[in-house]
């Protein structure tokens, strides 16, 4: 993708900004706030609608997950917008349903963090191979690195959906108060 394609790509997600943040309210029937205090009740109404793909069985921890072929998916317009597969990040184990709430509760997040501590969304790009966010949506001027809402969440997801065995982060408010304090000054 070239930066001009990027560019686009992002405006494109931007602009479809305020109808995924209504999309996601009412599929958690929850009204969104934008405040800090809202991340509990809005991840608590997020975490028992999570579910796996249809058939997908999580493996052991640190060890890869089955490949899930294209033609096992929903098709393109049936997903969020940054869908991408083959994906590293794994998105294609979750339920079409849940790959929603992922971007819901990212772009609230997302949104949330700009509004309180600063920063911009951005598309992701380093001249790094194999760069993780390259192209995709992330939020940069709040830490010196930028950071992945939709990466996040799907970590969320994930731990969610394995009980939370894994340490680190659990909830939205969790990833909130990490990153903003860690935030740069503005």
């Amino acid at each position: 993708m070239t930066s001009a394609d990027a560019a686009e790509y992002l405006a494109g997600f931007l602009g479809v900004q305020p109808m995924s943040l209504d999309r996601f309210a009412s599929t958690i029937d929850r009204e969104l706030t934008f405040s800090p205090g809202s991340l509990e009740p809005v991840w608590d109404a997020v975490e028992p609608k999570l579910a796996w793909r249809e058939g997908y069985e999580p493996p052991a921890l640190g060890q890869p997950g089955p490949r899930i072929d294209a033609d096992q998916l929903e098709l393109p317009e049936d997903l969020p917008s940054w869908f991408h597969h083959p994906s590293s990040a794994g998105y294609a184990r979750f339920s079409a349903d849940t790959l929603w709430l992922i971007d819901g509760a990212a772009r609230y997040l997302g949104e949330l963090l700009i509004q309180t501590i600063g920063g911009r969304w951005a598309s992701g790009s380093e001249r790094v191979k194999g760069y993780m966010y390259q192209n995709q949506p992330v939020l940069t001027g709040i830490r010196p690195e930028p950071v992945s809402p939709m990466q996040t969440c799907s970590v969320l997801a994930a731990r969610s959906l394995r009980q939370r065995v894994e340490r680190g982060p659990q909830t939205l408010t969790d990833v909130y108060n990490a990153w903003s304090a860690s935030a740069r000054p503005q």
